[in-house]
């Protein structure tokens, strides 16, 4: 079977010629793709010295690269890597393994976060946002944001990469855990930086990462978002209503007239929003069952 691997690169020159020298020795007849994101510092020229094929990409983001890798690069099994040369390389023979034999369509390589000294900030929000993931979205996997993936053809051509950035790993655990298809791990060392720093910034991405989780749950899960929507306007005109009723009991007047208005504009509105959600449910439903029909057509 064909194996591509799929390398997104912004400004990796220090690293991706050792990063292409070690998955040349790995695995010798796959297909060694480069995406350059923009660079400025020649990563293209000495991803090509290492002999791998590169193209560009102008926009940037990771999800842009590998947008485009997706869609041009053919093979039967398809292995994600960052450039960065801190992911080994030791499980890829295996991953490809359970692709290749056993059904899966992605094997994430978790990675051994306490193999290196990390920003704390990073190693506690990945585990934090794994779990997020795990909980609202029943993503199974142990490291949501892992970029060392090896995929089935079926899974990326019909996967429907809408990230930007960085968030793409995310994206991909939702949609495999939404599909319910057969997912695996294996766990994989990392080792730290040379010669560049990390483009991740706690804070703004982990703004980043909040609003993908709103924005997939309305497209994914919409019953989930809009019944706690509701659920929330719900319980708020519930507790403005309750003073209003108890005048009202009381005297059997009202005197928070405008109160009262607000109250029921609020209780529309959370019915509304729970209509929504069971709307949108079920054309998310018919959407995934037109995505798995094309699934299964790819063998």
């Amino acid at each position: 079977m064909d194996v591509a691997v799929l390398i997104p690169c912004f400004n990796e020159a220090a690293s991706i010629h050792e990063v292409v020298m070690k998955l040349r020795q790995q695995l010798h007849s796959a297909r060694i793709v480069v995406c350059d994101n923009a660079s400025t510092d020649g990563t293209a020229e000495r991803a090509r010295a290492a002999g791998a094929e590169v193209m560009r990409e102008e926009r940037r983001g990771k999800g842009n690269a590998m947008r485009r890798l997706f869609r041009d690069v053919e093979a039967d099994i398809y292995v994600m890597i960052d450039g960065d040369d801190t992911y080994g390389t030791e499980i890829l023979a295996d991953a490809i393994a359970l692709v290749r034999d056993e059904g899966c369509d992605m094997v994430v390589g978790t990675r051994r976060l306490g193999d290196i000294r990390q920003r704390r900030g990073h190693d506690a929000g990945n585990q934090l946002f794994t779990r997020f993931f795990q909980t609202l979205f029943d993503v199974r996997s142990e490291d949501v944001f892992s970029g060392l993936r090896v995929f089935s053809r079926r899974l990326i051509k019909t996967f429907p990469c809408i990230s930007l950035e960085f968030e793409i790993e995310a994206e991909l655990e939702i949609y495999c855990a939404r599909m319910l298809l057969p997912t695996a791990s294996l766990p994989v060392t990392i080792r730290p930086r040379r010669g560049s720093v990390s483009k991740l910034n706690t804070w703004r991405d982990g703004l980043k990462i909040l609003w993908l989780s709103i924005r997939m749950l309305h497209r994914e899960y919409p019953l989930r978002l809009y019944v706690a929507l509701g659920g929330l306007i719900g319980l708020v005109a519930s507790l403005l209503l309750v003073p209003v009723a108890q005048d009202y009991l009381a005297t059997g007047l009202v005197p928070r007239f405008p109160t009262l208005i607000a109250c029921s504009v609020l209780l529309a509105l959370s019915v509304a929003s729970i209509g929504m959600g069971l709307i949108l449910k079920e054309i998310t439903n018919n959407r995934y069952e037109m995505r798995y029909l094309r699934y299964l057509s790819y063998p």
